[in-house]
């Protein structure tokens, strides 16, 4: 059992912490769009900007998800899963239209200039790399802090794959086409990137 404070928290983090990620999703969608068009038309200064900003962008995400999932694992199982079992058996964020654009459309347009960028660029792309791979681990821990080795709604309860290990699949697919490759251990495998880049407001 959960006491109506547990509920609470637990209501407020849920709702707010969605509503920050979907601003950072619209977010990124508008700086990557602009990164493409600097790219095209060689104004690689204003491209390296556009990827610090994604970069941090990245990084607020991985905030978002820790605050997301700061609360008691009895408010998880007696109000939040209920509730999005309730909207559908199969719930999941992936449906989220904004959510779908950026990873089939805008990940796969900027896949070019990961996989060659020009030597301008790739420290910064690095850095977004590395910021992207952390962001989907703290996704993962708030997917095993709460299934454990369960699966997730979407996938149902009889998929072989855990939630954490859905989402792991996820970060090395969409790393791969950010330019990484699987002999990258340092990026690819979970709890082995290195810490965000403070140097800059």
């Amino acid at each position: 059992m959960f006491e109506l404070k547990e509920l609470d928290v637990a209501r407020v983090r849920w709702q707010a912490g969605h509503h920050l990620f979907f601003t950072y999703i619209q977010s990124l969608i508008v700086i990557c769009t602009r990164l493409l068009k600097n790219v095209e038309t060689g104004r690689l200064d204003e491209a390296r900007e556009d990827i610090d900003r994604a970069t941090y962008m990245l990084w607020g995400v991985s905030v978002v998800f820790k605050y997301t999932g700061s609360f008691s694992q009895a408010a998880y199982d007696g109000y939040v899963r209920p509730n999005m079992f309730e909207a559908s058996e199969g719930f999941s964020g992936m449906w989220a239209h904004d959510h779908d654009y950026l990873v089939k459309k805008i990940l796969n347009e900027l896949k070019p200039i990961f996989k060659d960028p020009p030597q301008e660029l790739v420290p910064a792309i690095q850095k977004f790399r590395q910021a992207f791979a952390i962001m989907y681990d703290s996704h993962k821990y708030v997917c095993e802090r709460f299934e454990g080795d369960e699966p997730s709604l979407l996938m149902g309860e009889d998929a072989q794959k855990s939630a954490g290990d859905m989402i792991e699949k996820f970060k090395q697919n969409r790393l791969r086409v950010l330019g990484v490759s699987s002999s990258n251990k340092a990026i690819l495998k979970s709890g082995t990137n290195p810490k965000p880049d403070t140097s800059h407001p």
